[in-house]
């Protein structure tokens, strides 16, 4: 059974770019033999991109995460690495046996609605509705939760017993309870007297991040040794200078720290010297950062929407993502309650421990021997 992967290069390791990267380590670990393929670009893309990179349009970028065409083995499964991918399926309609990995399709469910829609560009709407019309031709489709799967169904028409659900993973050799180093604090800034509240993601409008601010303005009148810690690299500029009003407006600047990528090594400390993990999304296709700061050994509070409850069961505090209330109580009581701390950490480590890279490697050479069957 020859396999190609199909994927891109990333810039830094979050999001889809973990995916890819520990999928193929686990493949390796468990001995399986694939290769990897990425993205050509034809004559007019080429060309469009020599006019218009000077412009600052960087068309080499967006047609490698919605790719026209590829050198692959007509003999091999293809393997596309993410849902955007499937327009090579649109402008390839023969191209088979392919298997594509479906995140989320958060992006299409939500164009409609101004507020949470992140498309910059007409072409983004248009080649991300190509993606998903291409993912009907692909033989099967690998889906990160149930959730996933069930609003491919739903919005897409796409036939229920193609689509495979197949968890992420956790890398447990990062991702682990850590002592956390002095030198670490000092780098960061982090004094010793706070609680820490952390966040881990984008400022996407699905992150909900609005809500959790108004929930730790409720939390900090209460306790007032409180801070919030929001890593990730602003990705979505609005979104972001929108935030960072907010934060001004509430007279917040000392309270919320803001870090951009870090590396994997510290964000495990991170994860290690947080009271409280907070993840309010709205929409999650799967929701790897709580898992991550399970495995850490911090107690996390999410909400019940999306795909979260199947990923982190009955080891996390659920609330409504709308309910400022709700989740300004359910961080107070842990931050409080150093024995429910206990109980979360304990549930959160066990849960962690069922997601591996190595099951998501196996599962899914499943689906490719279901495929090639």
């Amino acid at each position: 059974m020859k396999i190609q992967l199909l994927v891109r290069s990333y810039g830094q390791m979050i999001g889809l770019a973990r995916y890819t990267a520990s999928l193929c380590q686990a493949l390796t670990k468990i001995e399986f033999a694939y290769s990897l393929v990425t993205s050509t670009y034809p004559l007019p893309v080429r060309a469009a991109h020599r006019f218009l990179a000077p412009l600052g349009f960087d068309v080499r970028t967006f047609f490698t995460t919605y790719p026209l065409a590829a050198t692959v083995s007509r003999e091999a499964l293809k393997h596309l690495t993410a849902q955007q991918m499937a327009t090579l399926l649109w402008f390839n309609p023969h191209l088979h046996p392919t298997v594509v990995t479906v995140h989320d399709i958060v992006p299409f469910l939500v164009r409609r609605d101004k507020s949470q829609s992140v498309f910059r560009h007409p072409l983004d709407r248009v080649f991300d509705r190509i993606a998903m019309s291409g993912l009907k031709r692909a033989d099967a489709l690998i889906s990160d939760s149930h959730f996933t799967k069930r609003a491919v169904v739903e919005a897409l028409d796409c036939p229920m017993e193609k689509i495979f659900v197949v968890p992420l993973g956790v890398e447990h050799d990062v991702f682990r309870p850590l002592p956390v180093p002095e030198e670490f604090r000092s780098r960061y800034q982090l004094d010793g007297r706070f609680h820490y509240v952390l966040y881990v993601g984008s400022e996407n409008p699905r992150k909900n991040l609005p809500t959790l601010i108004s929930a730790f303005v409720k939390v900090r009148a209460i306790l007032a040794k409180v801070r919030l810690v929001k890593i990730g690299s602003p990705e979505y500029l609005p979104q972001a200078e929108q935030l960072r009003r907010q934060v001004q407006q509430m007279d917040l600047e000392e309270d919320i720290l803001f870090y951009g990528h870090i590396p994997d090594a510290d964000l495990a400390l991170f994860y290690s010297l947080a009271d409280l993990f907070v993840f309010p999304s709205l929409y999650e296709g799967f929701g790897l950062p709580p898992l991550e700061a399970m495995a850490c050994g911090t107690p996390v509070v999410c909400s019940n929407a999306a795909s979260l409850p199947e990923v982190v069961g009955n080891a996390a505090i659920m609330v409504d993502p709308y309910d400022v209330e709700g989740l300004a109580e359910a961080m107070h009581r842990v931050l409080a309650d150093a024995d429910l701390r206990e109980e979360l950490r304990e549930k959160g480590l066990a849960r962690a421990r069922q997601f591996t890279w190595e099951r998501t490697a196996r599962e899914t050479v499943a689906v490719y021997r279901e495929v090639c069957e």
